[in-house]
């Protein structure tokens, strides 16, 4: 499992560079060859796939906490009720 871990945060870090910078600087189209447009284009997936991570796990950790309020509160209330009784 952790090795997993440290590949996937390797991997990921090898690309923040790529998701961070502008769309100009991630693959400017003078670089001899190809005009750039597959840079471009990948680029933008990305971004996009960065900022749908980001949202997913921010409602992610959201349904995570309402979850787990729920359980504590019916485990309260079913220690209560075995009190009343």
């Amino acid at each position: 499992m952790l090795r997993l871990l440290s590949l996937g945060t390797f991997l990921f870090l090898s690309y923040i560079p790529a998701v961070f910078a502008c769309e100009g600087c991630k693959e400017p189209s003078s670089v001899t060859g190809a005009s750039g447009v597959d840079g471009i284009s990948a680029g933008f997936s990305w971004s996009v796939i960065f900022m749908l991570g980001a949202v997913g796990s921010v409602l992610g950790g959201l349904v995570w906490m309402v979850i787990r309020s729920c359980k504590q509160l019916s485990a309260e209330q079913e220690v209560a009720s075995m009190r009343t009784e």
